[in-house]
């Protein structure tokens, strides 16, 4: 039972970061493509930050949450 619960954090892990860089590469077409004015850019790259903090954030979580 404590092999399979590492497995599933890796592939928890795997499916967050490839669902993260999807979310962030959407944003980053969009403020190409559709953005028109300043406050929508910046909504954006705020969107983008916070993806990236949290992930950040759920991965230090994860390593430390091993150690013990």
């Amino acid at each position: 039972m404590h092999n399979k619960k590492p497995g599933l954090f890796k592939l928890l892990e795997i499916v967050i970061i490839l669902l993260v860089s999807i979310l962030i590469i959407t944003n980053l077409l969009y403020i190409k493509d559709a953005c028109t004015n300043k406050h929508c850019i910046t909504t954006n790259l705020l969107t983008i930050i916070l993806l990236v903090w949290a992930t950040a954030f759920w991965l230090v979580v994860i390593k430390h949450s091993d150690t013990k």
